[in-house]
């Protein structure tokens, strides 16, 4: 008889936690549960990378391991790019075709 009661007792609890369960999955539902979990989550302070902005939000996209090959990438260009607009001196400037016939005088240069 004892092996019996352990048995019900077992089941007993074991429907207890799946209706506390239940409840509790219910009580997430509805509109004013979705308006009470948002209030939570702004009170709470932390932003996801929706909210996030500018600067923030590339130093959050910069930090993920998946972006890293890009960013290397994407750094390696800036980098060589501005390396070759501190070189085009003014001399280069005055010889080049394209510079001279649209942000020079207009004249294309004689060649």
């Amino acid at each position: 008889m004892s092996d019996s009661a352990a048995k019900y007792e077992e089941i007993t609890n074991y429907f207890k936690d799946r209706v506390a369960h239940s409840q509790k999955i219910r009580a997430t539902r509805g509109k004013e549960a979705r308006i009470a979990a948002a209030a939570q989550k702004a009170a709470s302070g932390k932003t996801t990378w929706r909210q996030m902005t500018g600067v923030r939000l590339m130093a959050h996209e910069i930090s993920h391991v998946g972006n890293k090959p890009f960013m290397i990438g994407f750094a390696s260009i800036a980098v060589l790019g501005l390396y070759a607009q501190t070189k085009f001196s003014d001399e280069a400037k005055a010889s080049s075709e394209y510079w001279s016939t649209f942000h020079g005088d207009g004249k294309k240069a004689g060649h």
